[in-house]
């Protein structure tokens, strides 16, 4: 880490000071970085101290961008990228102090850009901006409409915004539309009308009020609203699309929902959808389709529906949930589709989400010999020896106490691998 990091620094250093220069040299620098190999990054110097002027010609959107790119570049941990990104905080506050302590310096015009159609006095209420206002219908020296407000808990305006910067209240929202300031919004102007949206709060139902308008006379005249749920009409698919046995595109409509327990049963569409995909999975194996099987199971085993299976630890949890709920899936059909799932694993050569569903899987039937036998086979194919004996081992005893029938083959390879050393 010490090391990525001496060569890092120096990286994201040039970064900053190449900023400052005109637009010609900075592109010429980002190509060089683009195309220079990581390990030719700059020998690090002995000291990181580096000058004001340097940290003065920050501009933090470029700077950002670039330190992006760089570390994207560099083959890095998750772990590793936050040790660094905590080593640079230090650096990264030093900068923005002197960039807030003097404001007139070239070096913070970029940060500056970021605000340049933003009304200096109302930047922190204005909520967005009214696209596609066409000039000519906007008031004279005004350039952008917004919808906004001058304090948080203040009705919402549209103001116009003046070719110096300054603003005007136009028109007041009116009251009767419902308008949240705080969810997903967006502001259009279509076919002679303002269109203001948001998002209710805890739904994904988008509200967009039409709005007459005359500027000259600084009215905005609610007109009508329309409603949009995109979790109604995802759901509408998803169910649609499990029906016809799709699990994977299901699945993905579901993964559209936002707010599902606000908007759907989870576990009775969850087990509804395993019922279909236990179906799924008899016919892909007839049919020797084992790649789609596995496809199939890990849309099923990402998605967040089945997270309440998934939670559960132990065999009285299980049979509580399915002897407290009329589930139409069985749980011995459940505990089928993990085993199936785990042996596609195997062999799929995912070895590390196999062990992961393979002990899932003896926490919860901690009979099944089953279970013990493909966690030991992916522990083995991890090269992690004594933690795949434990498993056969474990196996073993399951077979000779439930009589449960193994193959002599398989009993070979057992003895084999038990005395590898």
């Amino acid at each position: 880490m010490k090391f990525l990091f001496c060569k890092t620094i120096p990286a994201i250093l040039l970064v900053i000071s190449c900023i400052a220069c005109n637009t010609e040299e900075t592109k010429y620098a980002e190509d060089m970085n683009a195309t220079m190999p990581s390990d030719t990054l700059l020998t690090p110097s002995k000291s990181n101290n580096y000058t004001t002027k340097e940290i003065d010609s920050v501009s933090f959107a470029a700077y950002n961008d670039s330190v992006e790119t760089i570390l994207s570049n560099l083959q890095v941990s998750e772990a590793q990228a936050q040790e660094l990104s905590e080593s640079m905080s230090e650096m990264i506050e030093e900068a923005k102090s002197l960039q807030k302590n003097k404001p007139n310096q070239e070096g913070n015009r970029g940060l500056e850009s970021f605000k340049k159609d933003l009304p200096k006095d109302l930047s922190t209420y204005l909520y967005m901006k009214v696209d596609s206002f066409p000039q000519k219908l906007l008031p004279n020296n005004t350039k952008n409409l917004y919808i906004g407000a001058a304090s948080e808990n203040e009705e919402q305006y549209l103001y116009g915004l003046s070719n110096e910067g300054n603003l005007k209240k136009l028109a007041k929202l009116p009251t009767d539309f419902l308008f949240n300031p705080y969810k997903k919004t967006e502001s259009y102007y279509r076919d002679g009308k303002i269109f203001i949206c948001s998002e209710q709060s805890y739904k994904a139902t988008v509200i967009c009020g039409i709005f007459n308008f005359d500027l000259a006379k600084n009215m905005l005249n609610f007109e009508d609203q329309t409603a949009t749920d995109f979790s109604v009409e995802s759901i509408s698919k998803a169910q649609k699309a499990v029906e016809k046995g799709n699990i994977i595109e299901a699945v993905n409509f579901y993964e559209q929902v936002a707010y599902p327990h606000n908007y759907m049963q989870v576990e009775t569409e969850t087990i509804h959808l395993l019922k279909k995909t236990y179906l799924v999975l008899q016919r892909l194996e007839k049919q020797q389709k084992y790649d789609s099987a596995t496809l199939v199971l890990e849309s099923i085993f990402e998605f967040w529906g089945t997270e309440f299976l998934l939670n559960i630890e132990t065999p009285q949890q299980l049979q509580e949930l399915f002897k407290s709920n009329n589930f139409e899936l069985s749980q011995k059909e459940y505990i089928q589709i993990l085993e199936k799932y785990g042996s596609l694993l195997l062999q799929s050569k995912k070895y590390l989400d196999a062990v992961e569903i393979n002990k899932k899987l003896t926490q919860i039937t901690p009979t099944s010999a089953l279970a013990y036998l493909q966690l030991g086979n992916a522990y083995y194919n991890l090269e992690r020896l004594q933690d795949s004996q434990n498993a056969y081992k474990k196996y073993k005893e399951i077979i000779a106490k439930t009589g449960q029938k193994s193959d002599k083959k398989t009993l070979e390879q057992i003895e084999k691998r038990l005395n590898e050393r």
